[in-house]
């Protein structure tokens, strides 16, 4: 009932309060779950189960300001990330899991250890499981060779409808969070507090899920793999994470640093083992590019920017590309033939745009003309097809005055995120246009689409997120 593991190329607070109520520890020298547990790839039958061993109870936050108070756009720091943040440790762990309100049919995968090689992670693939079904799930660690779970984690997910179900379907889109960037403390970013009372069928983060070329900075295989283990050691964000399916799309900052292409180096840090360290930390299945029907009404594309591309420098023509002869050729094919009423392309970078100037790294820049044309011109012709983006850190919606493929940017995980500039409103674009941070919303519901882009925080005595803009899809 689980895969086996992933072989990889390389040598008193809210929080607290939270983490009580959804986790039951039973020794005192561990394995623990500091990091949490992830679950994704869910389609209408499996699902992958993350799961990473450590030897504390939680990060230790305590370590650097950083951590808790994030930083100033405007400071600059060099510190590294320290490897020791939240460890690692060795022991064995297995996943339970059944029907929402039926328990009597639980079923078990076996125990399996977690290795150093590894940095004490697992992926369990669930493959038995039922279409449009709410499931819950129990993660029990041990040490090697006890009897007893040493601690235990709660979660849940939904699956996919099939393909014929006409069922109301809401998910979530975000991009770009950091350390430097948190707002809540030990809590991390308060975005996944909002994200989560919203209660979607699915998340997708569109990469930089952390930044190894921003403060405290990675350079090596160690450093990463803990900074990895720190963002979702946080509060809200590890809470989010037990009770939402995701998929996790990658970009330069969590591949290696910022507009990186294959061969290059961030100090001892190879772009291979960034491309390796990506697939240790988050579920994921064969392909980082993959597509997932959710029901008669909704399937999206999750697509594949940094293995396959060409140097940025690379003159621009035929020959240069983000996508890869293969994977544009499988999204091409895969599109055209679907028969979902709605169609959401979710990409790292933005196709349309208008980007910011000075740009070269996505398909809305002149850098990459040729292929980003190629793809407008292919998305236009194709019914209630819309592309979402992250890797921006402003929110907007946009409409190609020549193709009109319509993008929407679903902005950076709060407004602490919006370094680094942004372009002023473009009217022969912008349907909408805001130099802030927060989510993206979809809700298909009756064959009709919307998308909402809100806010991070709290409004008023609603405790809800603010609603920005709201565009209606399809329809034109």
């Amino acid at each position: 009932m689980h895969s086996g593991p992933i072989r990889l190329p390389l040598l008193v607070s809210a929080f607290i309060l939270g983490w009580l109520s959804s986790v039951a520890a039973y020794a005192d020298d561990g394995p623990y779950l500091a990091t949490g547990i992830k679950i994704g790839e869910v389609d209408q039958k499996s699902a992958i189960v993350w799961v990473r061993l450590t030897k504390e109870k939680r990060a230790d936050f305590g370590r650097l300001p950083i951590l808790t108070e994030g930083l100033d756009p405007k400071e600059k720091s060099k510190t590294p990330m320290p490897t020791d943040i939240v460890p690692g440790m060795a022991g064995e762990v297995r996943v339970s899991y059944w029907p929402e309100s039926k328990e009597d049919e639980r079923k078990n995968t076996d125990w399996v250890k977690v290795t150093v090689e590894q940095d004490f992670t697992y992926q369990f693939k669930l493959n038995d499981l039922r279409p449009h079904r709410a499931y819950k799930c129990l993660v029990e660690a041990r040490q090697t060779g006890s009897e007893k779970p040493s601690i235990t984690m709660t979660g849940g997910f939904k699956t996919a409808p099939s393909s014929d179900q006409a069922e109301a379907v809401k998910f979530i889109v975000t991009t770009c969070q950091a350390v430097r960037s948190i707002d809540a403390g030990a809590d991390g970013h308060v975005a996944y507090k909002q994200m989560l009372d919203f209660d979607p069928d699915f998340f997708v983060h569109t990469g930089d899920i952390l930044y190894y070329d921003k403060e405290p900075i990675c350079k090596n295989v160690a450093a990463a793999r803990a900074k990895w283990g720190l963002i979702f050691s946080y509060g809200h964000n590890q809470k989010f994470h037990r009770h939402v399916s995701s998929y996790f799309i990658k970009d330069d900052h969590d591949t290696l640093k910022n507009d990186c292409w294959p061969g290059q180096t961030y100090g001892d840090l190879t772009f291979d083992q960034g491309l390796a360290i990506f697939r240790e930390q988050v579920p994921m299945g064969e392909k980082t590019y993959r597509t997932v029907r959710w029901g008669k009404d909704v399937q999206v594309w999750m697509t594949e920017h940094r293995d396959f591309r060409s140097a940025n420098t690379m003159k621009d023509g035929p020959k240069k590309t983000i996508l890869g002869k293969e994977q544009k050729e499988w999204l091409m094919k895969t599109m055209k033939e679907s028969d979902a009423t709605h169609k959401f392309l979710i990409v790292p970078g933005p196709i349309v745009g208008p980007d910011k100037k000075g740009k070269s790294d996505n398909h809305s820049n002149k850098a990459f003309d040729h292929e980003g044309q190629e793809l407008r011109d292919f998305l236009a012709t194709l019914k209630n097809t819309y592309v979402i983006c992250g890797d921006r850190h402003w929110q907007y919606c946009s409409k190609d005055p020549k193709t009109g493929v319509l993008e929407m940017g679903c902005g950076p995980i709060n407004d602490e995120h919006m370094f680094g500039g942004a372009p002023q409103k473009d009217e022969t674009y912008h349907r909408y246009f805001g130099k802030k941070g927060g989510f993206l919303a979809i809700t298909v519901k009756e064959g009709k689409a919307k998308a909402e882009w809100m806010s991070a925080e709290a409004q008023g005595a609603s405790g809800k997120p603010k609603i920005r803009y709201t565009e209606v899809l399809g329809g034109e």
